[in-house]
């Protein structure tokens, strides 16, 4: 199991918990199997990560690493880490906020087709 950003939860992943909304109703019941409607059901109240059976944090961030342009990720890899020069890398949280900045900068460099300062 492992908890993981919304935008890394893909349609058939099973959760391992309740999804619950702010005040503690249940969206969906842990067990269940994720399809596009519940995303949009989560992303409409404000869910920002799931628990899901089956797979680690590290192994989805390495395959989510691997269907990215190699070059373009390290050129955000080092662009980004230019934003992270004091910051503590082994506190969980910069360490995650550096993935996902990296990812949305290659992302967005891929759509724009060439690359932002």
């Amino acid at each position: 199991m492992g908890i993981i950003n919304l935008a890394d939860v893909q349609v058939n992943m099973v959760l391992a918990k309740d999804i619950k909304d702010r005040s503690g109703r249940v969206l969906l019941a842990g067990g269940s199997k994720i399809n596009e409607k519940h995303l949009r059901v989560f992303r409409m109240w404000g869910v920002t990560e799931a628990d899901i059976q089956g797979i680690e944090k590290d192994e989805l961030a390495a395959n989510i690493a691997a269907r990215l342009d190699p070059l373009l990720l390290e050129e955000m890899e080092n662009k980004t880490r230019e934003r992270f020069l004091d910051a503590n890398m082994e506190n969980p949280f910069n360490k995650e906020l550096f993935r996902l900045l990296t990812i949305r900068s290659v992302k967005q460099g891929c759509v724009q087709g060439h690359i932002n300062d």
